[in-house]
């Protein structure tokens, strides 16, 4: 076997993630950054063969297709690690699928209209998920919405969203503001009073007819300024079966295949909340890698013929912490965690989103690009 295999993906531990598990299974991938950064920290990855780095959406896809006349040996495998990209593939999966394996629906626009959330919502419900109450709306329309706060507000298409833009809704007077100052269509659900949430990580092929979930991320402590936190990755156990055979059902109602997480929450009341589905690599990932499943790789092997059943039969999963290390600090320096519950957080870590002893220069470069930030801030406050 000796496909190329193309990450696409923004400057983001989701991508250098799916890059160190291919990596560290003897395939170096092309990448094709999408970012306005000069010098992505990613692109210092020991583990990738040749890098690109573009602005645009369209700079990926023309990117794609000139690479793809020079292919050899059967068609390249494609990984996508941002919501933005997968829906650009699936927008031109007839002509992209000459040239690559892609993740997605076998028909061409579905997945970006699954991307709605509303349709998502609607989709999980028929299959048999428990789902918040929710309604789809436009800020400007100034409509009466029938569900109790408190909400939560989130875009309607993560693609074409922020985290920036998600926020949490407990009176009338925050929802007018939240509507003054974002001018969009969002959806509006209500807001479970949880105990924790937690996801179900996994690859799908075959349009769902066959799905791996090895086990469970349980969010410990969620960070303020990325969708991950420190976390514990754990198997599943019997109390999660019937959730994750509705998954299942989930994703052959999709026709999916390709890597991708489904988000939960454990209400207080003991119930299961589907939140949403990814059609990507989750940016927590590299936690099922760490635990002995290497599902970038699993992908790999199904799409150029490879003994994929052998490499999951010999699985011997573990139970593994998970920390995103540079969010962690910022809650200590915004006073928001103890530096010694870090520490002893940082003992019992399996392994970090962004340091890597084996490939150590994305770490170095964040880190120096971690600390200019600091002083120039502090250079700031001084001024």
């Amino acid at each position: 076997m000796n496909n190329k295999v193309f990450v696409i993906g923004g400057n983001h531990h989701n991508a250098l993630g799916v890059i160190r598990s291919l990596g560290e299974r003897g395939i170096n991938p092309y990448v094709v950054i999408q970012c306005k950064d000069k010098k992505p920290y990613i692109c210092l990855s020991k583990y990738i063969r040749k890098y690109w780095i573009v602005t645009s959406e369209t700079e990926v896809l023309e990117l794609l297709k000139l690479e793809a006349k020079k292919l050899q040996g059967g068609k390249a495998v494609l990984i996508a690690c941002a919501d933005n990209l997968s829906s650009l593939v699936d927008m031109h999966r007839n002509e992209l699928k000459q040239w690559f394996c892609l993740p997605g629906s076998e028909e061409q626009g579905r997945i970006t209209h699954l991307m709605d959330k509303e349709v998502m919502s609607d989709l999980a419900r028929e299959v048999g998920f428990l789902v918040p109450q929710s309604v789809s709306i436009r800020t400007s329309d100034n409509k009466e919405i029938d569900i109790p706060q408190p909400w939560i507000i989130k875009p309607l298409l993560s693609k074409d969203g922020a985290k920036a833009d998600i926020e949490r809704i407990y009176a009338p007077k925050e929802w007018k503001n939240y509507c003054q100052r974002h001018y969009s269509l969002v959806q509006v659900q209500q807001l479970i009073d949880k105990d924790y949430e937690y996801q179900l990580i996994g690859l799908s092929l075959n349009g769902g007819g066959e799905v791996i979930v090895p086990g469970l991320s349980y969010v410990i402590r969620p960070a303020a300024t990325t969708n991950t936190g420190f976390l514990h990755y754990i198997p599943l156990d019997n109390s999660y079966q019937q959730v994750l055979e509705t998954g299942k059902r989930f994703l052959r109602a999709t026709g999916y295949s390709g890597l991708f997480s489904l988000e939960f929450l454990k209400g207080k009341d003991g119930k299961d909340y589907f939140m949403e589905i990814n059609f990507r690599n989750d940016g927590n990932s590299i936690c099922v890698t760490a635990s002995g499943v290497n599902l970038p790789y699993i992908w790999y092997l199904y799409n150029t013929g490879g003994n994929y059943h052998e490499e999951i039969a010999r699985i011997l999963m573990k139970p593994v912490y998970v920390m995103p290390e540079f969010a962690d600090i910022t809650l200590i320096t915004h006073g928001q965690l103890n530096f010694f519950i870090w520490l002893k957080d940082v003992c019992r870590t399996d392994r970090f989103m962004e340091f890597d002893k084996h490939d150590m220069k994305p770490f170095i470069q964040l880190l120096k690009e971690f600390v200019n930030r600091g002083v120039k801030k502090i250079e700031n406050k001084v001024i």
